[in-house]
């Protein structure tokens, strides 16, 4: 139960501006291979949140080092 809380209240409260955040590739390359290679080249770095995009589907864009990513909610933990 408490696992299945935690879930739910990350999938409820975005980040804002400025949060620290790591990737999470959570694709495998047999189901979506271009997000795959996308996510992979930030799995597990952390980066800094620079804009939170709510429309249509909440997202973020990231900034690691002299890169950036623009992620979904669903890849990326605080």
């Amino acid at each position: 139960m408490i696992i299945s809380d935690l879930e739910n209240k990350h999938e409820m409260i975005p980040y804002e501006v400025g949060d620290s955040v790591r990737v999470q590739q959570m694709c495998t390359e047999e189901e979506d291979s271009e997000s795959f290679y996308y996510i992979q080249a930030f799995d597990k770095k952390k980066g800094e949140v620079l804009e939170v995009i709510d429309h249509p589907r909440l997202q973020y864009r990231v900034r690691f080092g002299q890169a950036e990513a623009v992620l979904y909610h669903e890849e990326i933990i605080g």
